[in-house]
């Protein structure tokens, strides 16, 4: 990730003004469970399920930008799918609604005051990855206990696996 932030932000800041810098791309990453299962979009939500022969090309890695508004040591994404084109919300209403919406990561960079209900605090852990809403602190996203990717509060967290694509 350290590649990300210098490709947007620039070696060392923190913050970083998108006026003075060129805008890279969105990473994109393979996303694993730690039952090895993979997400896909189904009826506009992303759920975690096991790929194997023809239904691998379902599978949807996440797209991530980091947000410049937000400390950088606590690795703060802006997380979507589709190339960037659509942003994982957590919402901005009193309780946390995750949902897909069409928004493009890029635009919410060079928007990062508007960014905060789309980003979540990565933290690596050994071998895998958390991501905490930003939005609503303590809240994890989780595919437990159910397939559908939602917010949890330990210890239903799930840890991800990811694999730069």
């Amino acid at each position: 990730m350290v590649a990300l932030f210098n490709d947007f932000l620039g070696e060392g800041s923190t913050i970083a003004s998108t006026e003075s810098h060129v805008v890279a791309q969105p990473y994109h990453y393979v996303v694993r469970d730690t039952e090895q299962k993979g997400l896909c979009l189904h009826d506009g939500h992303l759920v975690a399920t096991s790929f194997q022969g023809t239904n691998a090309a379902q599978e949807e890695p996440i797209s991530v930008v980091p947000n410049p508004s937000l400390e950088r040591w606590r690795c703060p994404l802006i997380v979507g799918i589709r190339g960037g084109k659509q942003a994982l919300s957590c919402g901005t209403g009193p309780e946390p609604q995750l949902k897909l919406e069409e928004v493009g990561l890029l635009d919410l960079f060079s928007r990062p005051a508007d960014a905060t209900p789309y980003t979540f605090y990565k933290t690596f852990g050994g071998t895998t990855h958390t991501f905490e809403s930003a939005a609503f602190p303590g809240l994890f996203l989780s595919t437990s206990p159910g397939p559908a990717l939602g917010l949890a509060a330990p210890p239903d967290v799930t840890a991800f696996y990811l694999l730069r694509k």
